[in-house]
């Protein structure tokens, strides 16, 4: 009988392990050649997957009909690579046991792998939820993330996947933030960026303000 090939979910608790989402992403083309597919290309799509198994589009301000199939289809995707399959997002922590049965569904096929990454909360009820995932419990990895940087959940995360990450480094990997739940904290973060820009607005206009003053001036000394 053939070798199943693996399926690796990582669940990450909000913190270091933020950044295996958009690493992921990013080293998807070099991640091919070790022999590892990343389910998702972008962070977009790894959200809207994670938002239609959670069902939880409307806390989004979603429809249904923007995030139906995504899962399917990106697996549906992947699998073509015949490669093992990974996926990243922190909105799976918080998948019900029903949830984490039909994300693993798709994945029938795989021998699935659950890679819990730590983080500020208490993992415990998580692990509960997505032990049921994995058919052996040395299926079920945890990587505590206290005092670890980023780079080292990423290298860390790549050992126990089975590639290296000497050359996937993370200098072009866009910043991790802390994971946004829910719409309400996202609306607040959003109106912490628009008032954040104003103030820069302001702060370029009084420079171009200064700057034009000082043109004049240079221009009648002239």
């Amino acid at each position: 009988m053939a070798k199943k090939q693996k399926a690796w979910i990582h669940v990450g608790m909000p913190g270091a392990g933020d950044v295996v989402e958009s690493a992921l992403a990013h080293h998807h083309a070099a991640l091919v050649e070790l022999g590892v597919a990343s389910v998702a290309r972008s962070t977009a799509e790894s959200f809207r997957a994670a938002v239609e198994m959670t069902r939880s589009h409307k806390d989004w301000g979603l429809k249904r009909a923007d995030v139906e199939g995504q899962w399917a289809r990106l697996v549906r995707r992947a699998r073509k690579g015949r490669c093992d399959l990974v996926f990243s997002q922190s909105l799976l922590a918080a998948a019900t046991p029903d949830q984490v049965a039909l994300l693993v569904d798709a994945l029938a096929d795989h021998q699935v792998h659950v890679v819990l990454t730590t983080g500020h909360d208490d993992e415990a009820p998580v692990i509960a939820r997505w032990h049921g995932a994995c058919r052996k419990p040395e299926r079920l990895h945890v990587i505590e993330t206290d005092g670890l940087e980023p780079g080292q959940v990423w290298s860390a995360f790549g050992r126990t996947v089975g590639f290296g990450t000497a050359s996937l480094r993370l200098d072009g990997v866009p910043r991790a933030t802390a994971t946004l739940q829910t719409l309400p904290e996202a609306l607040r973060e959003v109106e912490r960026l628009a008032r954040r820009n104003a103030s820069l607005e302001v702060r370029l206009e009084e420079l171009d303000r200064k700057r034009r003053k000082l043109k004049r001036r240079l221009n009648s000394a002239a």
